[in-house]
């Protein structure tokens, strides 16, 4: 399947949001031990400044947040009701920021104040609509991350041989060629759980 996977539902709507935030908990108790997992990598790291993509209603910058020494963590997400609940849930926070853009357009990184010393994706890659986007999408991400800084990349696996899941989601492996073509190195996978990996990778030059 070469052209791109139309998502089925809409995250800019409320409606649809807030269905897929209930949704996903639901069906993936075991998304809390992948945001342990990260806060756990980012705690053994001199971690300041962080960026998320698709950080959706902010349940992993809770997480990060709660159990890490962060200076910055901004949330970047394209659907407005999500950012909303995630300023509800950590607009108290001085840590947190919130901006609204697409990594699918051109030029979304001209919003934020980069260099990172990590960027986090829980779950969102796939979101760019078909994994023959993912290198440049992290080529982008390569040129905001410090020398030394991290990338860390939770996804699943297709959920079955269809066509439309293999062009949407990305294999361990072929996450691994993901990150070491867009010239991060270091590439591990940190945790496994259910068809859920966390993917780690550094920027070292």
């Amino acid at each position: 399947m070469t052209e791109d996977v139309p998502s089925p539902i809409d995250l800019r709507d409320p409606a649809d949001a807030r269905a897929w935030i209930r949704d996903a908990e639901a069906r993936r108790p075991w998304r809390e031990q992948v945001r342990a997992a990260f806060a756990r990598v980012l705690g053994a790291a001199p971690v300041r400044r962080v960026l998320e993509i698709g950080s959706g209603p902010g349940l992993l910058a809770e997480r990060v947040l709660r159990t890490c020494e962060i200076e910055s963590y901004t949330l970047f997400d394209f659907s407005e009701p999500m950012l909303q609940l995630a300023r509800e849930r950590l607009g108290a926070d001085p840590a947190a920021s919130f901006v609204l853009g697409d990594f699918k357009q051109a030029g979304w990184t001209a919003r934020l104040a980069a260099p990172f010393d990590a960027i986090l994706a829980m779950q969102s890659v796939h979101e760019i609509r078909h994994k023959r986007h993912v290198p440049a999408l992290y080529r982008e991400l390569h040129a905001i991350v410090r020398p030394g800084g991290l990338l860390l990349v939770c996804d699943s696996v297709p959920p079955d041989e269809s066509a439309r899941m293999t062009a949407l989601h990305s294999t361990e492996a072929e996450q691994h060629h993901a990150m070491t073509t867009a010239g991060f190195a270091e590439v591990k996978i940190e945790l496994v759980v259910h068809g859920l990996y966390l993917c780690s990778s550094r920027r070292t030059t």
